[in-house]
């Protein structure tokens, strides 16, 4: 790309992409805190600050690394504008990544250059469509798919989370080794029973550390494998 070509990408696109990219965000933050804001400051409904509090532990202990991991990891195939396009409309590992993984290798673009960006970016474009498509008609047709099925099925939902758990716990666990797989399920339930053993001695910050286990146990196998990183490292 020339000289002129890259000027007039940084002005006339790359920086209207972060002006318009930084907006279209606030505006989102804004929104999602306008009702919980009007619940609490303008209805006068009481936060059980025990109950919030617990509740950001359980989110940040499951999903609280991908905070961290995905803008990173994503970025050199999004770009600037799908990223803001990507953490805006959400599902990004299991539909906006593969939507532009299939449009640039579709038209051979290079991961990381300009044209690969704006070739996702027709995909991301296309696949919101088709998804909000999808949802209108979900959200409209739910309740009488919901209610024309019988009981049987309905109470199968109650196994949704389980299977979900499972599912990623076998996705994970299917990529490592069997003595790691050991290792993982002894640290765990080691973690486990250190927590009990808090909540004995301190109620309170056991039932803290009861709530984020998830996110505790994530962050003693984070450290473990840097130390066993280390440990590999200095021995070669």
């Amino acid at each position: 790309m020339s000289t002129v070509h890259n000027e007039a990408y940084e002005q006339d696109f790359s920086n209207k992409v972060h002006f318009w990219g930084r907006i279209t965000i606030a505006a989102a933050l804004v929104a999602s805190l306008m009702i919980p804001c009007y619940l609490t400051f303008i209805r006068g409904f009481a936060v059980d600050t025990e109950v919030v509090i617990s509740g950001l532990l359980f989110v940040a202990g499951f999903v609280g690394i991908i905070w961290v991991i995905e803008p990173i990891s994503y970025f050199p195939v999004l770009g600037p504008i799908g990223t803001y396009m990507s953490f805006l409309s959400g599902n990004i590992g299991n539909m906006r990544m593969p939507v532009v993984g299939a449009v640039q290798n579709a038209l051979e673009t290079e991961t990381g250059t300009r044209k690969a960006e704006i070739a996702g970016t027709f995909g991301l474009v296309a696949s919101n469509i088709v998804n909000l498509l999808i949802l209108f008609v979900v959200v409209i047709g739910g309740k009488a798919i919901v209610n024309a099925m019988p009981a049987s099925v309905l109470a199968s939902f109650n196994f949704a989370v389980p299977g979900i758990f499972g599912a990623m716990i076998v996705q994970f666990a299917s990529k490592m080794k069997p003595a790691h797989i050991v290792m993982t399920a002894a640290l765990g339930i080691i973690v486990m029973q250190l927590i009990k053993l808090v909540g004995k001695v301190a109620p309170a910050l056991g039932k803290l550390l009861s709530i984020g286990q998830i996110g505790v146990a994530a962050a003693v196998a984070i450290a473990f494998a840097l130390i066993l990183a280390s440990m590999k490292k200095g021995r070669g």
